[in-house]
């Protein structure tokens, strides 16, 4: 029977001790950088289109544009971070469900994507954002 002993070099063995104490606290500021960059993007895309097109005369009232934010940083149930960017709901009507109308349309109002283009074009600066925080925060080069 074979056996087989890997011994890691004690200098990396260090590093890695280091940074596992600093990531409770790096994690969380990496996915609100990450989630600032979406937001930011989000909310331009949205203001680009709302009102704009339509068949009918616009009544948007902005309260659409104001309900988009950001979560703070919480341990979902699985133990992970998470960090969330969407809308708040204080009216009677979904905010979620007027999103959903801008990106696919309705009978009489052509769709006005938003939320596709924003994970296609945020998703890259937000990785680097995430991996910016993160090397600074750990010290890692």
């Amino acid at each position: 029977m074979a056996k087989v002993s890997i011994q890691l070099p004690t200098a990396f063995m260090d590093q890695l001790t280091k940074i596992s104490a600093k990531t409770d606290v790096a994690i969380p500021k990496a996915l609100e950088a990450g989630g600032k960059v979406v937001f930011e993007k989000m909310k331009s895309n949205l203001s680009s289109v709302i009102g704009r097109n339509t068949k009918y005369q616009s009544r948007s009232t902005g309260r659409l544009l104001t309900a988009l934010g950001v979560s703070p940083v919480k341990v979902n149930d699985e133990g992970n971070f998470d960090v969330k960017v969407g809308f708040s709901e204080s009216r009677s009507v979904s905010n979620a469900m007027l999103a959903n109308i801008l990106e696919y349309g309705k009978h009489g109002q052509p769709p006005k994507p938003i939320l596709k283009p924003t994970r296609a074009s945020s998703r890259k600066p937000c990785i680097e954002a995430m991996k910016n925080v993160l090397k600074g925060e750990l010290g890692v080069k």
